[in-house]
């Protein structure tokens, strides 16, 4: 074999070698991925707070009045609105609104029993009152009056859970003792409203 052949052959040799790996870099940056693929998770959340707002009707906005009272000893003696409404029913409501986001359970306190100027006193025991989710001539129920207290309490559950939109409907009674002296005899009613299951 002569020198030209060898240098023939090698010269072949390297142009197989150079063509191969031409097409081996061809297919290679044809088919092969130039980054990385990657994938994650997070999370999406968002917290709405508990609203609500609350009004009184027009009539207890007014106050509770029990008018004047002539015969002693008077038991359960009606408030001005206990049974002016549709159906007897009362018109001492707590409404709440329709922008609330949650039900509504009702407190009740009075600050002192009924007193005068002169510091004459009806018994805190005696003004009563009742609460109901609806209205009409036996409900909200006399029989199921409570005494006020000077302390927050919620009333009876028929009372609660009240939606957006809808009201609460109240009914309110006094006894009066035979020997009570006249007089103009005053106290404050304070009402709140709590989130449904909350304490006042």
């Amino acid at each position: 074999m002569t020198c030209e052949k060898r240098i023939q052959g090698k010269f072949e040799m390297l142009l197989v070698f150079v063509f191969v790996l031409s097409l081996f870099l061809f297919f290679f940056n044809t088919f092969s991925f130039t980054g990385y693929i990657t994938e994650g998770n997070t999370t999406s959340n968002v917290t709405i707070s508990k609203y609500l707002a609350i009004t009184f009707g027009a009539n207890l906005s007014e106050g509770i009045y029990f008018g004047d009272v002539v015969v002693l000893p008077a038991t359960d003696v009606n408030a001005t609105h206990n049974y002016d409404g549709a159906l007897t029913g009362t018109t001492y409501t707590i409404d709440v609104s329709t922008d609330s986001n949650t039900a509504v359970d009702f407190c009740i306190k009075a600050n002192q029993g009924l007193t005068t100027a002169g510091a004459d006193v009806i018994g805190l025991g005696n003004e009563t009152y009742s609460a109901y989710n609806a209205t009409n001539f036996s409900l909200p129920p006399l029989a199921a009056q409570t005494s006020m207290t000077t302390g927050y309490v919620k009333v009876q559950t028929a009372g609660n859970n009240i939606g957006p939109g809808n009201s609460s409907y109240w009914r309110f009674w006094l006894d009066i003792p035979a020997a009570q002296p006249s007089g103009d005899y005053n106290n404050t009613v304070s009402f709140g409203g709590v989130t449904t299951g909350l304490s006042c």
